[in-house]
């Protein structure tokens, strides 16, 4: 059998493999899963990789907080604590992995969209609390305390131990809640945009059985009815004078 053309796109003048090109395809078809998964994959390596030092620290999340990645005397200008990046990509892999869903979201029924905006609004509002009340704790803490060494407090160690088994770190914990919060606001406002897309195309739909519905023909003139009153106007002969 005769191959007939390139089959594969051309890269430098070759025929790209078919993997590439499957790839290739993959990523064009579906930018919005692929932004999702990488984001998903990388804040999971975070998770794992400073997860696995938390039974040699007594302080819960102070693991994602005492070092910085990558190390600064490589990158002096690019770095961040590991709990700043898991919260970046954990919100490009929620926002993304909605928008790649976006059309099962329009199949949803109104009753099941209804119900997932009360309780992404819940979530909301359960984060949102939770925001000022560890800010509220933080501050007083770093005001009112005097057992550290050295004063005052660096505020990376900073722990809560209020009704806890073991002390949380501030930092840690005001991260977490602050992205839960970011996810469900974004949720909320995806939420809105399937619920007026929906009601666009419900519009369209209804206008288009509405013209499809209507008959092709002219429509029927309803003859025109003169009044008994209306007295018919004679022709004006130009040639008398009215005067």
């Amino acid at each position: 059998m005769v191959r007939q053309g390139n089959e594969f796109p051309m890269t430098d003048g070759k025929p790209a493999s078919p993997r590439f090109a499957e790839l290739r395809s993959f990523i064009e078809r579906r930018p919005w899963s692929v932004i999702s998964w990488s984001a998903g994959l990388s804040a999971m390596a975070f998770i794992v990789f400073y997860g696995l030092q938390a039974t040699t620290n007594p302080q819960v999340g102070i693991q994602f907080v005492q070092s910085e990645w990558p190390d600064p005397s490589i990158f002096p200008y690019f770095y961040a604590k590991p709990i700043t990046w898991f919260a970046y990509f954990s919100f490009v892999y929620w926002a993304a992995g909605l928008e790649s869903n976006k059309e099962h979201f329009l199949k949803f029924s109104p009753r099941a969209r209804n119900m997932l905006f009360l309780v992404t609004a819940l979530v909301a509002f359960a984060s949102f609390y939770e925001i000022f009340y560890n800010f509220m704790v933080w501050l007083a803490l770093e005001v009112l305390t005097t057992n550290c060494r050295p004063f005052p407090c660096n505020p990376d160690q900073v722990a809560s131990i209020f009704d806890l088994r073991s002390p949380l770190n501030l930092v840690f914990a005001t991260k977490i809640v602050t992205t839960a919060f970011g996810l469900s606001m974004y949720s909320l406002w995806f939420l809105h945009r399937v619920d007026v897309e929906t009601e666009r195309q419900n519009r369209t739909t209804k206008t288009v059985d509405m013209d499809v519905k209507a008959p092709m023909g002219n429509p029927v003139r309803k003859p025109i009815e003169i009044g008994a009153r209306l007295v018919v106007q004679q022709p004006i002969d130009p040639t008398v004078d009215k005067t």
